[in-house]
């Protein structure tokens, strides 16, 4: 008898891409599975949608919390030895849980699964691109990565809720889903590097998740992409001692990207949301050391105004 894996699917107000998301969960091949749904706060139909699938599905309705919250709570009411997460607007591809259960099968010395996602846009069809990192095996074989805390930050693999199996063990050893993230769109990100600092991660180069790309989601406004991921590598290089002296350098090169990113948005005349502090960059520079703040500062006051003035204001680079 295979161990039961539970598939928590945390939605808010995509009834109109929520049917689909269902239907490919109920197509899954592995046996046997739960669903979890965790609705937060929905006020379109999800509700009445959820009631039309009776018990095939475990649903249950919070007053909305954000995804921090509901990712935990449902994580917390899984009864599975496993867990999946899927969002409410991607699709799972019918092997998903097979496949990354396999992979943990083939390498139970890893603390998850991760698999490759391809995008599709808002009518769900395929774009022809996928995630897929450098190097990587094509046969689609598993691939054991020991450093798992590298493989999640660099990153060397896709590591994000709809392409991930996890054991529920495992993710009560590191409490869940940090609540300092509640408006910032990396828990999950920093989710995975806690686990991934417990050990392996065995990555499968197979498309495990459909990723609709497109509409709106939390990381549609272009500024808050680059600070929620400074946001995230400082956290972590405030926590890393000397054993990860590689990886600090490559957080701080990351930070550099991102800010230079920031710098080009806002040369573009962008709307800066109000959701980024004031004082980000005072805070981000102070984490990347002398010679990175130059180049940053090379490339805002020098870089920007020079290429603007050359190629006028269609250029674009960073």
């Amino acid at each position: 008898m295979r161990p039961l894996v539970s598939i928590v699917v945390c939605c808010y107000n995509r009834e109109h891409y929520l049917r689909q998301t269902m239907e490919s969960i109920f197509a899954q091949q592995y046996d046997p599975v739960e669903i979890v749904v965790i609705d937060d706060g929905s006020t379109d139909g999800t509700c009445d949608l959820m009631k039309r699938y009776g018990d095939k599905i475990r649903y249950f309705r919070q007053e909305n919390q954000g995804v921090v919250s509901a990712r935990t709570n449902g994580c917390m009411r899984a009864k599975g030895e496993y867990i999946a997460f899927m969002d409410d607007d991607d699709l799972m591809p019918p092997d998903r849980i097979v496949v990354l259960h396999g992979a943990l099968q083939k390498y139970p010395e890893a603390v998850m699964a991760v698999g490759d996602w391809a995008i599709i846009d808002t009518d769900g069809n395929f774009t022809g691109k996928r995630w897929l990192p450098e190097n990587s095996a094509m046969n689609e074989a598993p691939i054991l990565m020991h450093d798992g805390y590298e493989a999640v930050l660099w990153p060397k693999v896709p590591a994000v809720p709809h392409t991930t199996l996890f054991r529920k063990a495992d993710g009560e050893r590191i409490n869940w889903f940090d609540s300092s993230y509640y408006q910032i769109a990396s828990d999950d990100k920093d989710f995975f590097a806690r686990l991934g600092k417990m050990g392996p991660v065995v990555y499968v180069p197979k498309v495990v998740s459909y990723y609709r790309r497109g509409h709106q989601s939390l990381t549609n406004n272009s500024f808050l992409a680059p600070y929620y991921a400074i946001f995230l590598f400082g956290n972590h290089l405030n926590q890393m001692d000397y054993r990860y002296d590689k990886l600090r350098k490559r957080l701080k090169i990351r930070i550099l990207i991102e800010l230079k990113r920031m710098a080009y948005y806002r040369s573009k005349g962008l709307s800066f949301p109000e959701e980024i502090p004031s004082d980000y960059l005072q805070k981000s520079l102070s984490l990347i050391g002398f010679q990175a703040r130059i180049k940053y500062w090379w490339y805002d006051l020098l870089k920007i105004p020079l290429l603007r003035l050359l190629k006028g204001s269609d250029w674009i680079t960073l």
